[in-house]
């Protein structure tokens, strides 16, 4: 397997791919922006157990939505996907056999829990099972997922890394990362690939010999030469530890993900790393008896995608986390604009919002999403709106008629904007006569924004020559900042949903 292949898939949280299909999936609760909460399993699908022996199952359960949940239930005997009698399934502490119970999950929080399976060898039945788990709030299913457990007789390496608690860190500050990882298979593995990964905002400190920064997913690759023997666990020495800083102008209140992932590698792969980092000095990170890179054949063609041992159940050799970063200033200015001509002309004006700083905006989140309200001025006909505005005062006040003889728009602002960043929505209409009332331009700043003077701008009528008002370049929805926050898009797919039924719309009556 090529490494880069498996850290993408690893390192992105496991929320990101769900997000945007969740939030376009809600069209019965598109009433309500992020009012509700929604519920999402984090578990593998997969789970391949050595014949004699019993592996532990580690799963969370987030609330990805802007309300607390309550009743909550995570089922394992639900219907036809029950456990089967044979998987010897042991619960997670404190629950029954059938379920676990929670009073309350608050919004933005999850809860961890482990259960183990060790599927009866005598069995004849049990080769390849499954059983659903399932989590609902107040009797309605959130989510589920099949499990599919595979017992083998093979040999194999089995990497766990030990979880690692969500923690709250000041901007600028830094923490050395607990990280421990066992071998659990009954192979021994080859050189340790430890990774460190975060979201932006977030930096990984490993400056040593034997590591090296990959800007692709965006995190630090170290190659460790020792080898773990079935069973045999590992913590990095206490002369080497792994830190995590948070940035001195890491905007907030925000939580970031970050993961730190333990892979066994090839030889050649090693190999081609310490040829790269030959000319590198410095200590070496080190597990408590590391071995250096002398040993390694240096002539070997370098090639960075291949190297990694195959791993019987890698969806555990993560330990996934979350760094909350409290509240920055970040003072939202509205920008108006002006619509130039006489009565008869058709003119574009581009209007919308700039972030003066000091910080960035936090991204868009379940819990907030910054947006614009544009009120157009009397006697304009629109004739064309930004497709990331919709009729309404708010995101969750909305005409999803999509018509254009609202004076009301409200536009989503999905970019996380830098400081001194804009982001601008165009407009298109034709002026009509009789007298122009001025409109404005009210933005919403979040809890960042405690200046609030220059929150709303005016856009009016100017009977000059005709042209485009504004003449800024619009900076609409980045697909790879939407991406990029993986975790953050249930916001973005409600409202998404709501312009894609606008567009449908607007279709057929075309």
């Amino acid at each position: 397997m090529r490494l880069r292949a498996l850290v993408r898939r690893l390192v992105l949280p496991p929320i990101a791919a769900g997000l945007a299909v969740s939030g376009l999936a809600l069209p019965a609760r598109a009433d309500s922006l992020v009012g509700f909460p929604l519920l999402l399993l984090n578990i593998t699908d997969t789970v391949t157990v050595i014949d004699g022996q019993a592996k532990t199952v580690k799963f969370d359960v987030y609330n990805l939505g802007g309300a607390d949940a309550k009743n909550v239930v995570i089922g394992f005997a639900d219907g036809p996907g029950a456990v089967p009698a044979d998987l010897g399934f042991v619960p997670p502490a404190g629950c029954s056999a059938t379920a676990c119970t929670l009073d309350k999950l608050a919004a933005g929080e999850r809860h961890s829990y482990s259960f183990t399976v060790q599927p009866d060898v005598a069995s004849k039945t049990n080769l390849t099972s499954h059983f659903d788990v399932t989590t609902t709030v107040g009797g309605e299913e959130h989510d589920k997922v099949q499990l599919t457990v595979v017992r083998t007789t093979k040999k194999g390496v089995d990497l766990e890394v030990a979880d690692i608690k969500d923690m709250s860190l000041n901007r600028g500050q830094s923490v050395d990362l607990p990280v421990a990882i066992k071998n659990t298979g009954n192979a021994e593995t080859g050189p340790l690939g430890l990774v460190v990964a975060a979201q932006p905002g977030l930096e990984a400190l490993l400056n040593y010999r034997n590591c090296e920064a990959d800007e692709e997913f965006g995190g630090i690759v170290c190659v460790i030469d020792e080898p773990l023997a079935p069973g045999e666990s590992a913590t990095l020495s206490s002369a080497t530890p792994a830190k995590l800083k948070v940035g001195v102008d890491t905007p907030g209140p925000a939580d970031y993900f970050a993961d730190v992932v333990a892979v066994g590698l090839t030889d050649k792969f090693v190999a081609s790393f310490a040829k790269r980092n030959a000319g590198k000095s410095g200590a070496d990170l080190e597990l408590q008896k590391a071995r250096s890179f002398a040993a390694l054949n240096k002539g070997i063609e370098d090639d960075l995608e291949d190297g990694i041992e195959d791993d019987l159940n890698p969806a555990d050799n993560v330990a996934e986390f979350i760094v909350k970063v409290g509240r920055s200033e970040a003072d939202s200015k509205a920008i108006g604009g002006v619509f130039h001509g006489t009565a008869g002309d058709e003119v574009t004006v581009k209007v919308g919002t700039q972030n003066l700083g000091p910080t960035a905006t936090v991204q868009l989140s379940t819990k907030w999403v910054g947006y614009v309200h544009v009120k157009l001025p009397t006697n304009v006909k629109l004739t064309e709106a930004d497709e990331m505005c919709l009729p309404g005062t708010s995101p969750t006040k909305v005409d999803l008629s999509g018509k254009l003889d609202s004076r009301d728009w409200v536009c989503l602002v999905l970019d996380q904007l830098p400081k001194g960043g804009k982001s601008l929505f165009s407009f298109q209409a034709m002026i009509q006569e009789g007298s122009h009332d001025a409109g404005f331009v009210q933005v919403d700043g979040g809890v960042q924004d405690s200046k609030h003077k220059n929150d709303r701008a005016a856009l009016t009528v100017d009977g000059g020559t005709g042209g485009e008002g504004g003449g800024l370049p619009i900076t609409g929805p980045s697909a790879l900042s939407m991406a990029g926050g993986g975790l953050v898009l249930l916001a973005a797919g409600v409202f998404a949903f709501r312009i894609a039924r606008r567009r449908r719309i607007v279709t057929v009556v075309e």
